[in-house]
């Protein structure tokens, strides 16, 4: 993008219809105190933001904005200028001042590896990943993008070394987004991995505890689902499936020759039970879908002798569909039949249930509780402020 196209004069952009947003703000000095996380999502872009309390973050504002799914191609933002046209006016329409925001990237680009490092300090494993990351990671090193962790309290490694989460990704994603938020006049403090950013919202929601046993996330959304398999606070397992809600509402529209806003209504009331009428032109995908879930589990629990999986949690903007949980469910139970426990074990959507809210929010807030909450996420990365 030239600084031309970064700087020329914006028209003014209207919110597509089927935009929620919750209010805008009246007096700008209410906005102290207050976070806002962004998800640039391939079916709607989402932005939360939260005002810090003595008692903790609450939920303040919100939005959820329909984007084509065009303009998003395997995490990359394909039309910065377009969705940082988009982002501008939904803060605008929300009253928003703040130029630093949260934000994160997911998809099939961004590659995670879990590798053992000599004990060294920080700052000798920050110069050796210099050399180790291009080692590990398919990317040119002139064109790479990463960072890592150390991951501690990890078994089976030698006392000498230190278990390293790393991920990485090409710099020119990066930049996409960069470029949109750029467009927007805004800056972001961070850019994190997607499932980290949902990691945070379900600590904060109390969903998830620390040192809980390993479990699954679902990010099931517009283009694809994301499996991400959780232990000692990163993703020891992620891969993207292509299948998502597009996939589902397009078999819809093919197959009962129906328009898409019935295939879309279609699947929020009747869902996914294999006795409704849907159930012959979305029954491959979901097939796949399982599949593909299945195995990710299946070899997560080879790899990792004695582990077993606590629970599966679902969020994105499939995760309420009727009867897909369950669905779900009875195919995972299978998978861990023989291994653990498998009768107990369930599949759970999670929602804004148990965030403290603004309750000018409700109750229209709660039909997106799911989508919203690698947003929220976002928000909370910074921590209550000084």
């Amino acid at each position: 993008m030239s600084l031309l196209e970064r700087f020329r004069p914006a028209t003014h952009v209207s919110l597509p219809q089927g935009s929620s947003v919750g209010f805008r703000w009246g007096a700008l000095s209410r906005q102290r105190r207050t976070s806002v996380g962004i998800d640039f999502g391939a079916g709607a872009l989402k932005v939360a933001q939260i005002r810090w309390t003595r008692q903790g973050a609450r939920l303040e504002n919100y939005a959820v904005v329909p984007m084509d799914p065009g303009r998003m191609e395997e995490g990359a933002i394909k039309d910065s200028i377009s969705v940082g046209e988009l982002l501008k006016a939904t803060l605008a329409e929300m009253g928003l001042t703040q130029m630093m925001v949260g934000s994160s990237v997911g998809g099939p680009n961004i590659l995670v590896r879990h590798i053992n490092l000599p004990k060294v300090s920080e700052q000798d494993m920050r110069a050796a990943m210099k050399f180790e990351a291009p080692q590990h990671l398919p990317i040119p090193e002139d064109q790479m993008v990463y960072d890592f962790t150390p991951v501690p309290d990890v078994t089976g490694i030698p006392e000498h070394q230190t278990a390293v989460f790393l991920c990485g990704t090409h710099k020119k994603l990066i930049d996409t987004h960069l470029a949109a938020m750029t467009r927007a006049g805004v800056r972001p403090n961070a850019i994190e991995l997607d499932c980290l950013t949902t990691l945070r919202a379900l600590e904060t929601l109390g969903v998830v505890q620390s040192g809980q046993a390993p479990f699954a996330l679902l990010d099931f959304g517009e283009m694809g689902t994301r499996i991400s398999i959780m232990r000692h606070g990163v993703p020891m397992l992620s891969r993207t499936v292509p299948t998502g809600l597009h996939h589902l509402r397009t078999a819809l529209v093919d197959s009962l020759q129906i328009p898409v806003v019935e295939a879309e209504q279609a699947l929020r009331t009747k869902g996914v039970a294999e006795d409704v009428d849907l159930a012959p032109a979305i029954g491959p995908w979901l097939s796949q879908l399982m599949e593909a879930i299945s195995r990710s589990i299946e070899f997560f629990l080879i790899q990792n002798r004695g582990a077993t999986l606590g629970r599966v949690y679902m969020v994105g903007g499939g995760a309420m569909l009727p009867h897909l949980a369950e669905t779900l469910t009875t195919s995972i139970q299978g998978v861990l039949a023989g291994r653990q426990e498998a009768e107990q074990f369930r599949v759970q959507p999670v929602g804004l249930s148990g965030v403290d809210m603004n309750p000018d929010l409700l109750p229209k807030v709660n039909d997106y509780g799911s989508m919203l909450l690698g947003a929220l996420g976002s928000a909370l990365r910074e921590g209550m402020p000084e």
